[in-house]
């Protein structure tokens, strides 16, 4: 390595990881928006990032973890 050539020893940035749209998230979970958004009140739904009063989105990520998290094997489990 050349002396004069310098390591830049920042720590790289996460790459960008595309948020989903309430419309987007509902149709990838088979749900409303309107669901969402009850879920969102509630507690009972996936994770959202709230970016603003009014911008919502959702990380796919935790689309598949509450998607996880739901299944069930049968009606008596809670």
């Amino acid at each position: 390595m050349d002396n004069n050539q310098t390591i830049d020893t920042k720590p790289q940035a996460e790459p960008a990881r595309h948020l989903l749209s309430p419309k987007e998230a509902a149709a990838y979970l088979g749900a409303t928006e309107k669901a969402l958004e009850n879920w969102r009140g509630t507690g009972d739904g996936p994770a959202f990032i709230r970016l603003s009063p009014r911008y919502v989105r959702y990380a796919q990520e935790d689309l598949d973890a509450h998607i996880a998290a739901s299944r069930r094997r049968s009606t008596a489990e809670a």
